[in-house]
């Protein structure tokens, strides 16, 4: 028995030989053109040995065939109808530039419809099998997944003259997933549909839309802290706005929007409804001022704060949407320009917020100013803004500063330019929540002859002025070293931190103060990454690649911590003769968490192998 699967692998293996090089022989086509239909097909065709092997699944080797493929073409006229078709199967970053530790397979589909007519419309489907994706970490290094996705979108519009405008679509998409590192399981799937519409008439511009989504998401359990973490959302809206001009070149418009709300999160509920009023109106008297005038409101400020979350991917639970919630925000600024490179605005705006039961009203006033001026042959543009804010409620006075600073030049051959941006005190949704925060970044490259090298910085920190442990903050660095193709070397670091939103696809910063969102849904994270990369292309043809990247996180979810780890490294040889490719690749996946009470998943694939190319026709 054991002599009778050897003779039949070998067979097997002698046979994918001779189809392999059939293939790698056939011979160039032309395009075809069969009556009205104008089509193009080319792509490559890959065979080589392939192994795959980790410490939690078996060894596989194999004689593997693979490649790509790109159909394009046109019926009658391409305004009329065009189309693209993508096939992919069995790629990887081991065999290809195909970036996935797994062989992934997949196709990806798009056709234009009418597109020269006034009713043009698109389709797009894309599938992807054994696919790599990413569990989002603010600032870090993603977790690493594998799994199957699909979507589906069409779209179609009407824009006939002197009638009203059109447009409507639809998009639908599930994924499922796992985490390498843990047995946990992750989905997600999404519904969307849209109309727009737009007329003129009588000097007014006028439009309509109404919207409807929602999305579900089972959240693995090694990020969300318990397990079976599902969430449920669903939404949909309406509005219509008007404009008109104005005398001395201005104008007025209108918005009217009302949405609705429904999402479940670990067996609690929340819905609602809100409806938003905007109006605004300017002026141009000169050609350097202007004034204008705008008033907001909202009939449920609680549903703009669990809105603003769900926009996120999130759903939120503790809020109640149905207590009596409402803002109104009355604003006038006039700008002036006394000079072409300095501006000036001067404002007051009036805030009222009805929230958890109490009264709040804020003025504020204040100024602001923009200078730009050429430094040392560079573009220097600074910006500062300043406020003063009296509580109804506590009669307090505050002062909030804000600055911008960006700087380009090239000094002396060195490229140079940097921003750097700071606030205290600057207002949020809720007037009883004051933030601060600063960012920089910066740059530097400089060439010599054959040699380029660059350098760069950037970070941040943003957190509510009077509550303390809601600081978020990261910081990178960056460099790059090459010489002409002999080499390129790369290199980067990162570091962050702070409060996150638990979603489907990640973590994300959380978008509006997390006082006010319930306990159960901010999570904390932290940690630092790097990674390396080297590349060289000595001779024509020839090419090498290497890369390795860590990541070492903690994450706090639902009070269970997690301390995460993540390393990867690839590397790629190709040789190209003609429309031969030679290519031998190795990949290695490291990953693990401790919260799941497994080791670390160690996960490493190899191939050698021959790829053609074809222009079939």
């Amino acid at each position: 028995m054991l002599r009778w699967h050897t003779v039949a692998g070998s067979l097997r293996v002698a046979w994918l030989l001779q189809a392999g090089a059939l293939l790698l022989a056939w011979p160039a086509a032309a395009q075809v053109t069969v009556g009205d239909f104008s089509t193009n097909l080319n792509g490559t065709v890959s065979t080589g040995y392939a192994a795959d092997f980790g410490n939690m699944t078996s060894g596989d080797h194999n004689w593997a065939v693979g490649g790509t493929a790109n159909l394009s073409g046109s019926f009658y006229n391409p305004n009329f109808l065009s189309y693209n078709a993508s096939l992919y199967l069995n790629q990887s970053r081991a065999n290809s530039n195909f970036q996935s530790i797994s062989n992934a397979s997949g196709v990806d589909i798009s056709t234009n419809i009418f597109g020269g007519s006034h009713f043009p419309g698109s389709v797009s489907y894309s599938k992807a099998y054994n696919s790599e994706g990413n569990y989002a970490v603010p600032g870090l290094a993603n977790f690493v997944t594998h799994g199957d996705s699909d979507t589906f979108g069409i779209n179609w519009s009407e824009n006939v003259p002197a009638m009203p405008s059109l447009s409507a679509g639809f998009q639908i998409g599930t994924s499922q997933y796992s985490v390498y590192g843990s047995n946990d399981q992750g989905k997600n799937s999404f519904h969307s549909f849209n109309l727009h519409s737009g007329y003129q008439l009588g000097g007014f511009n006028m439009g309509a839309f109404y919207t409807a989504g929602g999305g579900d998401s089972l959240i693995p359990e090694v990020v969300a802290g318990q397990q079976g973490t599902e969430t449920h959302s669903n939404s949909d809206g309406y509005g219509f706005n008007v404009a008109h001009q104005l005398p001395w070149h201005g104008s007025i418009s209108t918005n009217f929007n009302r949405s609705d709300w429904d999402s479940e999160f670990l067996s609690s509920n929340s819905s609602g409804s809100i409806d938003l009023i905007n109006i605004l109106a300017s002026v141009h008297p000169t050609s350097e001022l202007t004034l204008s005038g705008s008033a907001n409101y909202s009939d449920n400020l609680t549903g703009e704060l669990i809105e603003s979350v769900i926009a996120a991917g999130g759903v939120v639970q503790g809020l109640n949407s149905n207590e009596s919630s409402s803002s109104l925000d009355l604003m006038g600024i006039a700008n002036y320009t006394p000079a072409a490179n300095l501006q000036t605005s001067a404002y007051f705006e009036r805030r009222t917020q009805s929230f958890v039961g109490e009264d709040y009203g804020v003025n504020s006033f204040g100024g602001s100013a923009t200078y730009s001026h050429v430094v040392l042959d560079g573009n220097f543009i600074a910006s500062v803004t300043a406020n003063s804010n009296t509580s109804d409620q506590t009669g307090d006075d505050t002062l909030s500063l804000s600055t911008n600073e960006n700087y380009s030049s090239e000094i002396r051959g060195w490229h140079v330019n940097g921003t750097f941006g700071y606030a205290q005190n600057v207002q949020t949704l809720l007037v009883t929540y004051m933030n601060s925060f600063y960012h920089y970044s910066g740059n530097v490259s400089h060439r010599w002859g054959q040699f380029r090298v660059s350098a760069g910085a950037g970070g941040g920190r943003t957190a509510l002025t009077q509550q303390a442990g809601t600081a978020s903050s990261n910081e990178s660095f960056n460099g790059s070293l090459s010489y002409i193709r002999w080499f390129t070397a790369t290199g980067s670091y990162s570091k962050s931190s702070g409060q996150a939103l638990l979603t489907g696809a990640g973590l994300v910063p959380v978008p509006v103060p997390s006082p006010i969102l319930p306990s159960s849904l901010v999570n904390l994270y932290g940690g630092d990454s790097y990674s390396v990369a080297l590349s060289s292309s000595p001779v024509k043809g020839l090419l090498f690649t290497a890369s390795y990247a860590k990541s070492n996180s903690n994450t706090s979810s639902s009070g269970v911590m997690s301390t995460n780890e993540n390393d990867q490294y690839n590397a790629l040889i190709q040789y190209q003769v003609r429309k031969l490719n030679f290519t031998s690749g190795y990949s290695r996946l490291e990953q693990g968490f401790s919260s799941s009470g497994m080791p670390p998943e160690v996960l490493s694939s190899y191939y050698m192998g021959v790829s053609r190319w074809f222009n079939f026709f």
